[in-house]
């Protein structure tokens, strides 16, 4: 018996609709088993970080910044103020709305997060704008 391309096409719809209906239909044990893992003692999966875990994301952030910012730098010394002002101000303005799984994967795990690296940007922007910016050379009597 010979099937034709419309035939061919319908078994295939067919087959398709079986596979997605097979595999859409849940499994309660997968469930059960996802509540019985042990879970972290004082660990909260979602939510806001306590203030003592903010307190040291802020200081352990503000740290490896000037660090990093610092490798660049000519002048370390009149730099470091200026970095330690600005790292301070981002630390403290990422720590305002920090999960405790962003900080817990910082702290502990030196993992900077997608979220912590958005975050990073916005908080950036926040400090860095209402800096003066310096004003460049006089040249021949003209600002």
């Amino acid at each position: 018996m010979k099937t034709t391309y419309p035939q061919k096409l319908f078994g295939f719809f067919i087959a398709c609709s079986l596979a997605i209906m097979l595999t859409a239909c849940s499994d309660n044990s997968t469930d059960e088993s996802a509540k019985s893992k042990p879970t972290k003692p004082n660990h909260v999966d979602y939510g806001e970080a306590s203030d003592s875990v903010k307190s040291k994301f802020i200081k352990a952030f503000a740290k490896n910044c000037v660090t990093r910012e610092l490798k660049n730098s000519v002048n370390k010394d009149i730099d470091e103020k200026r970095f330690t002002e600005s790292c301070g101000c981002i630390a403290t303005h990422i720590a305002e709305d920090l999960s405790d799984i962003d900080a817990e994967k910082y702290l502990q795990e030196h993992e900077d997060t997608q979220t912590l690296e958005i975050k990073f940007d916005s908080a950036a922007y926040f400090c860095l704008q209402a800096k003066p910016v310096p004003k460049g050379p006089h040249l021949f009597g003209k600002p």
